[in-house]
């Protein structure tokens, strides 16, 4: 079953920068793995309204690709690759900024 996968244009970006270019090969293979597992792949972190923040990991190195799912389009939207460090911190950011998102698209809907 093939999923609907959306990489987010700010993480393209980083993406085609020389930072990323020795981590592409295990992004793209952590996206083919997402591809073909769907939800059953990812670590689900937090939910907020129809959207899944999940996780992807890999042990070596130890960075965590992340991803948040809308659940009523079965959509996976790729959103960040970050070392194992910074996961709280990442994981709060993805929080605010869904929350943020959801609750603005949610405010223009009912005005």
């Amino acid at each position: 079953m093939a999923n609907n996968i959306v990489i987010v244009p700010s993480f393209q970006k980083k993406l085609e920068s020389k930072k990323f270019r020795p981590h592409l090969k295990i992004i793209y293979r952590l996206i083919n793995k997402l591809r073909q597992s769907g939800r059953n792949g990812l670590k689900i972190l937090d939910v907020e309204n129809n959207y899944l923040v999940c996780e992807m990991k890999v042990n070596s190195p130890p960075y965590r690709l992340y991803v948040i799912v809308d659940q009523i389009k079965d959509t996976y939207y790729v959103v960040h690759w970050e070392h194992k460090k910074r996961q709280k911190q990442i994981i709060n950011e993805l929080k605010v900024k869904l929350r943020i998102a959801t609750n603005f698209v949610l405010d223009k809907i009912f005005t």
